[in-house]
C-alpha cells in the first residue's frame, strides 16, 4: 500500500492557505429560531387538540382522523420551517486565495471566487439579541452565474475583497 497523507479539513479547491471561519453567532440564532418555530407549531396543535376534546364530537372517529391529519400537517410544517431556518446559516466559510467555499449547514459546499475577487453585498444587518450575542448580516455572494444569500456573523467575510462603502 502507498503512503497515506494526513487528512486536511480544507478542500483542494480552496488551497492549502485557506482560513476557516466558523459561523457561530448565526448558527445560534438559526437554532433558536427553529426551536421557537417548532414550539409555536406544537402549541397551536396542543390548542387544537384541547378544543377538539372539549367539543361535542370529542369521541367520534371523525375527530380522531381530523387530529391525526392535523398532526401530520403540523409535523411537516414544523420540519420544513426548521430546515429552512437552519439552512440559511452556513457552518463555516473557508477563505482562500484561489476560492472561497461556504460550508452549508447540511454539508453542501458552495464555491465562489477567491479572496481578491469575492464580491458580497450586505442585504440586512441584525443587532445582537436573544437569538445571537453577536451582530449578524444577511449577505448576498455572487460568483460567476451563481448568487446565494446567507446569514453570517458580522465581519466573517471581512478582508475578502468586499467594499464596505458599497453595502447598505
Amino acid at each position: 500500500m502507498g503512503s497515506a497523507e494526513p487528512a486536511s479539513s480544507v478542500s483542494p479547491s480552496v488551497g492549502p492557505t485557506a482560513e476557516v471561519r466558523l459561523n457561530a453567532g448565526a448558527t445560534r440564532r438559526a437554532v433558536t429560531l427553529s426551536v421557537v418555530f417548532v414550539l409555536g407549531i406544537a402549541g397551536v396543535y396542543a390548542l387544537l387538540v384541547a378544543l377538539t376534546f372539549a367539543g361535542p364530537a370529542a369521541g367520534s372517529a371523525g375527530a380522531f382522523q381530523g387530529l391525526l391529519l392535523s398532526g401530520v400537517v403540523a409535523v411537516l410544517v414544523a420540519s420544513v420551517g426548521a430546515l429552512v431556518s437552519l439552512g440559511s446559516a452556513p457552518r463555516a466559510v473557508e477563505l482562500g486565495e484561489e476560492a472561497t467555499v461556504v460550508v452549508g449547514r447540511f454539508g453542501r459546499r458552495y464555491a465562489f471566487p477567491g479572496r481578491s475577487q469575492l464580491r458580497s453585498t450586505v442585504v440586512r444587518r441584525f443587532r445582537p439579541g436573544l437569538g445571537s450575542p453577536v451582530p449578524l448580516e444577511s449577505v448576498e455572494i455572487a460568483g460567476g452565474m451563481s448568487r446565494r444569500s446567507f446569514l453570517i456573523d458580522e465581519g466573517l467575510l471581512a478582508s475578502a475583497g468586499n467594499d464596505p462603502a458599497a453595502s447598505p
